[in-house]
Formats: structure tokens, C-alpha cells, sequence
């Protein structure tokens, strides 16, 4: 059996072929891709009579066939395509809901429009088709139940239920799941349908705690059944939070497309949280749904968790330390990491910055206060380091270490900036690793496997940097995610990889990729000799340019020598800095906020001894360009177009600005104190979250070297 790749030009031949073979398989489960590949498109009523009717004929002849390859092979394309009873259902109910949106703009009558009843039979016939797709598919079910005992029994008033349910999740961990039986999926309709018609009792539902948690993993007949008995109570009961909040979680389960703010199934997270409030469970859950994508000034994410730090605070600090714990733990999008997110374009951000500052404060006071009763607690740990490096306070956060544990849903970026852990291994030819042995060096991990098309061709960078730098204490480890450890020996011959290799034969499920979130290959990171991750992306020439900015920007080490000439015709090198303090700031030169410290600095001190330089890397066409930027804001000091087409380009490369703007963008503003004698007093590159903290802090190590 084969289907062909069709598109909309085929749909006409689809249907005159299918005419007198109504029933046949492969006729069947082209036009059902055919719905898949553009049911999304427009609001055409007759794709779903067509693919509902397409569906109906395909159980038919299902139903009527043994065990066979034919049948498995059916079946196993069905599956792929994804195309079920409530698939159709779900888009049935985004076009009714559009259509009658249409009709009240329009000011026109529901019962004037026969599509709305149309849509209402095709919805009730896809109700109907879960039985016989049941009956068509899932022809294992009924022996599967046979050989399983029900949850509870079958007489019961579902009393009981949901503990055996959950019971028999958490079994799954020791043993393969199971499907739930008929008569378990109906005594769960009748205890959830119990709970939504409670609706909510002191400002809150009586539905299952995390219900959203395990709710993936019913039937989508149990979807279907519940989102309709829900919809089926607002009509008579609209303030009923329990039903929202049960509608909520149904449709943003299935969810695949955004809309922005026009999405209008933000009215059931809206009203679910509105209708009980005293519910912080529905504000969590609609801070996970709020997403970057989705939410990218945070707007919608900062109204949910605010409405969670006030009713965890009504009951006590315990309770919105739990919701920050798991805010850290299953989603990441803490008052932080918005903030930071925000301080990106802090003018045009800034009403959403002052609404996040308080949140970020009480973060601050229950961390604090967990600390004082827990003193090794790591989420106040982490919380609270969060906090100080958020708002600049980088010295503060050095007193609240805190290293990764596996409880953590880590990702790679989680990483940047943090210590690596120590961590113990065997390279697959016997060499032990120790991570302990390579403090004091710079090292590499490079995370690759031989069926990754773009690995060997990062080899040859990750070779180059390795020549150039290993002797000056540069070091690889490599992490193979292979599974075949004859291949992995033959690729690394054949490479001629000098560095070791871990390797435990899991593929992604390796220990180490889990532990260090990787999710992508080639993945290679750069470890300062402090055994601070400085970067989770280092492909291509990159790799090299953040050798040189690690080495540039080590306190205590000597800056590059350097001649270059400022936009007035300045000499500046390292000659003209001797006997001076100096800060050397790289970025854009353009309406960076820490410029405005930085001309504060230098009147205050320049007097004293006392230097600025900046360097143009990226965001001007010309020097000229700079040279009237800097004149017309008055900004102090010396400024260099060292742009990577500019006269001097070289100077930006000896510090490991290279050509190429993505490179410099993820380092940018980098910033670099040093002393009288050009030795590295402090580096930072990167966003600055606290200009006022971070401008505190430079001056103080300023005084203290002039």
C-alpha cells in the first residue's frame, strides 16, 4: 500500500476515484491526508461532511477485517496521519465558534444561517464515530480489558476512582502502562462531571489537583465527552469556574497554533481564573500555556503570575514558594527571566518592568525566608542568586551557591554563565575523566554523534582551535550520542579525533545529555579556566573568537596589544593606557543605557586617572556615522570604529569580536576594567539587567585601583 504525496489540484480526482470504491483503503486514507495537510485552511464546511463521511467508510471496511498485513498496514497509516473523530470535532468547533463571531458582528440571527445547525449534526456525528473507530482500530482494547481488572468495580458510584487512577499512574513507572478500560473511562466522566456541576466552592473548584498533568493521557473520547458536557453547563450556568477551568485544560492540551491576543480561547483561561479566585492552580496553569511565542512581551504571563503570588499569599509564604519551586522546575518563565527578557527594550517595556519589579521582590522575601528555615534549601538557593544577578548585584549572588541537581528541568541555556559541576566518567577506551583535573584550563565539550549530518563538518573548526590553543592549555571532551560503539571507533578514526570520548551506548537518553539538557547536535560548550560556561554555542569560526574573549577578559591576565586611532584623531593603544584605569566597553555605540554611567564615570574621575574607550563592533555603517553620534550626545572618552569593514577591525578580532553580527550580538555589550599596568581587573559581556547596580559596582573597583 502507498500513498502518494497529493495536494489540493488532486482533490477532485480523489473523489471521482472513491465514488466506486467507496471503501477501499488506500483511496480512503488519501483523501483523509489530503484533509490533513489543509484542513487549517479557511472555514469550508464541506471538508468536514467530506472527511467525516471518508472516516465512516474507512471503519466500515476496518471493522470487517481479521488480523491481517493489510489491515495492519491500514491502520498503521491511519495512526500516522492523525486524522480522528475528534481531530474533525476540534475543527468543527474553532469554525462554529468563528462563524457565529461573523453573525453577531454582523448582527445577524443564529437561526437565519443553516451552517451553524450544519456545524452542530457533523459535531454530533463525530460524538457518534468514536464507538465505531473504536470498534475499527482498537479491536485490542476489548482483550486488553478482558485481562485487566477495572480500576473499580463496574457497580460502584465511581467512589474511589481517581485514587485508583492515580495510583495506577504511578505504577506505570514500574511497569508497562495500560489502557483504561470502558468502564474506568466512564466511572472518570461521571466523578469529573460531579466535580464541574460542584462548580466552585470558597473561590475554588473541587476538580483534581494537577489535573492537567494526567489529562493528555485519556482517550480523546473522554475529551470529547467532557468538553461537551461542560459547554453544555455554561449554557445554563455561565459564572461556572469548574467548567471553564475543566475547558481550559481540554482545549490548550490540544493546541498547536497561536493566534496572539486575538486567540479568543483566551476568554477560558481568562474566565477560569476570574470565576475562581481563589484558585492559584488555574493561574499556574495558564502561566505554562502563556509561552514566549505566544506572549512575547510577557503581558498575559505577568497578569497570571501576578494573580498567583496574591492568592498563594493570602494562605501563607509556604505556598507561593511551592508555585515559584515549580515555576523553576516544569515551566522557567519566573519574574527574572521576564524582567531580563524585558530589559532588553526597557523604553519601550517599561510599564511591564515596573509590574514585574515587586514580583521579583517577593520572590526575593520568601526565598529569604525559606532560607532561614531550610539553610541548605536549592531552590532558595537558586531563587535568590536569580534575583541578585538579575538586578546586577553580581557580588551579592556569589553568596547564595547553588549547583544543578537532576529534580531540575534543565536546557542548555539554563547553563550560560554557571559553574560547570564536577562530574566523574570513562571514555570508551578506558581513559577515566575527572572534571576536577581540567580546572585551570579551557575546555571544550563537544556534544556530536556520527549520525549527525552537521557534525563532521564542525570538526574541522573544533580541530583548528585545538591545534592553535592546546598547548596554551586548551582541552576537549567529546560526548557521543551514538549507539553503536564499532561505528563511533570508526568514525573517530576516520576523523582523526585526538580528544577522549564519552560514551554509554543511550543516545539521547545518555545520563550526561539529560543532566546537561542537551537537545540539539552539533552542541559545543567553552568552560573558562574558572570553570565558568561561557558559552553553549560555539560552532564554526566562533569557537576560536570566544577562546580569544575568554583569555582577553580572565582577571589578572594582560590585554592584547593594541594600536588603533579614535573618530577625533586620537592615538589609543596600550602605551597611551599605562598609568591609567581604564574601562574598554565593546558593542553598538547606540542608545545603550550604560553609556549615559559611563559619561557619569569619566567626568567624576578622569581627573584621577581615569580612562574610557569604547569600541564600535557592529551597528554603524561608517565611521563617520560614529563620529557624529558621539559628538552630537557628548559621550567621554575615546571611540574607536572597530567595525569588522573598518580600518580597525583587527582590534575588535584581538578580543574576539570577529566578522560576522550573529557572533556579536549574543556577546554584546562586553566590558572590560583594567588596571594601571593593562592587567584584567573584571569582565562581563552580555545584557546588563541593573545599569544603576552594575555602575555602583565599577565605580568602587575604579576607586580601589586608581
Amino acid at each position: 500500500m502507498e500513498i502518494s504525496d497529493w495536494d489540493a489540484k488532486n482533490d477532485p480526482h480523489i473523489d471521482e476515484s472513491m465514488k466506486p470504491i467507496p471503501n477501499d483503503p488506500c483511496m480512503n486514507l488519501a483523501a483523509i491526508d489530503q484533509y490533513r495537510m489543509n484542513h487549517f485552511f479557511g472555514y469550508d464546511i464541506e471538508k468536514e461532511v467530506k472527511v467525516l463521511g471518508v472516516l465512516e467508510n474507512f471503519y466500515a471496511w476496518a471493522k470487517r477485517q481479521d488480523d491481517s498485513a493489510r489491515y495492519q498496514e491500514a491502520r498503521s497509516f491511519y495512526r500516522q496521519h492523525r486524522v480522528t473523530p475528534y481531530t474533525v470535532y476540534r475543527q468543527l468547533k474553532d469554525n462554529l465558534r468563528r462563524l457565529k463571531d461573523r453573525l453577531e458582528d454582523s448582527e445577524i440571527p443564529e437561526e437565519s444561517n443553516p451552517d451553524v445547525e450544519r456545524y452542530k449534526t457533523l459535531i454530533k456525528k463525530c460524538r457518534d464515530l468514536v464507538p465505531t473507530e473504536n470498534a475499527a482500530f482498537r479491536k485490542d482494547f476489548d482483550q486488553q480489558s478482558e485481562e485487566h481488572q477495572d480500576l473499580v468495580d463496574a457497580k460502584s458510584d465511581h467512589t474511589g476512582i481517581l485514587e485508583a487512577y492515580l495510583k495506577s499512574v504511578e505504577n506505570r513507572k514500574h511497569a508497562p502502562p495500560r489502557r483504561l478500560t470502558q468502564n474506568d473511562q466512564e466511572q472518570l466522566v461521571a466523578f469529573l462531571k460531579t466535580k464541574i456541576e460542584a462548580g466552585v466552592i470558597d473561590g475554588k473548584t473541587t476538580l483534581p489537583v494537577n489535573l492537567q498533568d494526567y489529562i493528555s493521557d485519556f482517550p480523546q473520547a473522554m475529551h470529547l465527552e467532557l468538553r461537551e458536557f461542560a459547554e453544555e453547563v455554561l449554557e445554563t450556568e455561565p459564572d461556572n469556574g469548574a467548567a471553564y477551568k475543566i475547558l481550559a485544560i481540554i482545549v490548550w492540551e490540544s493546541k498547536n497554533v497561536r493566534h496572539g491576543e486575538s486567540d479568543r480561547d483566551l476568554i477560558l483561561l481568562e474566565q477560569a481564573m476570574n470565576l475562581a479566585p481563589n484558585d492559584t492552580e488555574t493561574c499556574y496553569f495558564a502561566v505554562r500555556k502563556y509561552d514566549e511565542y505566544f506572549d512575547p512581551l510577557f503581558n498575559l504571563t505577568l497578569t497570571a503570575l501576578e494573580r498567583l503570588f496574591a492568592r498563594s499569599l493570602q494562605q501563607n509564604d509556604s505556598d507561593l514558594y511551592q508555585w515559584l519551586a515549580k515555576l523553576y522546575k516544569e515551566v522557567g518563565r519566573t519574574p527574572c527571566h521576564i524582567y531580563r527578557h524585558l530589559m532588553k527594550n526597557p523604553d519601550s517595556n517599561s510599564e511591564l518592568i515596573e509590574r514585574c519589579k515587586p514580583l521579583i521582590d517577593q520572590m526575593l522575601q520568601v526565598f529569604q525566608k525559606r532560607l532561614s528555615d531550610e539553610q541548605d534549601d536549592w531552590y532558595a538557593l537558586r531563587g535568590i542568586g536569580d534575583v541578585y544577578e538579575t538586578l546586577g548585584e553580581t557580588d551579592l549572588g556569589q553568596n547564595y551557591p547553588w549547583t544543578p541537581h537532576s529534580e531540575f528541568k534543565w536546557s542548555q541555556s539554563a547553563w550560560l554563565g554557571k559553574q560547570i559541576p564536577n562530574f566523574s566518567a570513562t571514555a570508551f577506551d578506558g581513559i577515566p575523566i575527572n572534571m576536577s583535573d581540567y580546572r585551570g584550563k579551557l575546555l571544550v565539550l563537544n556534544w556530536c554523534a556520527k549520525w549527525c549530518g552537521f557534525c563532521a563538518s564542525e570538526i574541522s573548526h573544533l580541530k583548528k582551535a585545538y591545534e592553535e590553543y592546546h598547548d596554551k592549555g586548551l582541552e576537549v571532551i567529546g560526548f557521543s550520542l551514538d549507539e553503536n560503539e564499532t561505528e563511533l571507533r570508526e568514525y573517530t578514526e576516520e576523523h582523526e579525533i585526538p580528544w577522549v570520548q564519552i560514551y554509554d551506548g543511550k543516545g539521547w537518553n545518555s545520563e550526561f545529555a539529560q543532566f546537561f539538557g542537551i537537545n540539539s547536535v552539533p552542541s559545543q560548550w567553552l568552560i573558562d579556566r574558572d570553570g565558568k560556561i561561557l558559552s553553549v554555542h560555539t560552532r564554526g569560526e566562533r569557537l576560536s573568537q570566544l577562546v580569544k574573549l575568554a583569555e582577553a577578559t580572565r582577571k589578572g591576565n594582560r590585554i592584547p596589544d593594541f594600536t588603533a586611532v579614535d573618530v577625533d584623531g586620537n592615538p589609543v593603544s596600550n602605551t597611551t593606557l599605562h598609568g591609567k584605569v581604564a574601562l574598554l566597553h565593546f558593542g553598538y555605540i547606540h542608545k545603550e543605557p550604560e553609556l549615559e554611567h559611563i559619561n557619569k564615570l569619566y567626568t567624576k574621575h578622569h581627573e584621577n586617572g581615569f580612562e574610557a574607550i569604547g569600541f564600535n563592533v557592529g551597528g554603524w555603517r561608517d565611521e563617520e556615522a560614529l563620529r557624529d553620534l558621539v559628538r552630537r550626545e557628548n559621550h567621554q572618552g575615546h571611540y574607536i570604529y572597530a567595525d569588522h569593514d573598518g580600518d580597525h577591525a583587527a582590534v575588535g578580532e584581538q578580543f574576539g569580536f570577529g566578522d560576522g553580527s550573529g557572533s556579536r550580538k549574543v556577546l554584546l555589550p562586553a566590558f572590560i576594567l583594567i588596571d594601571s599596568v593593562g592587567k584584567v581587573v573584571d569582565a562581563r559581556y552580555g545584557k546588563v539587567h541593573s545599569t544603576e547596580a552594575w555602575a555602583t559596582r565599577l565605580e568602587k573597583l575604579i576607586t580601589d585601583n586608581l
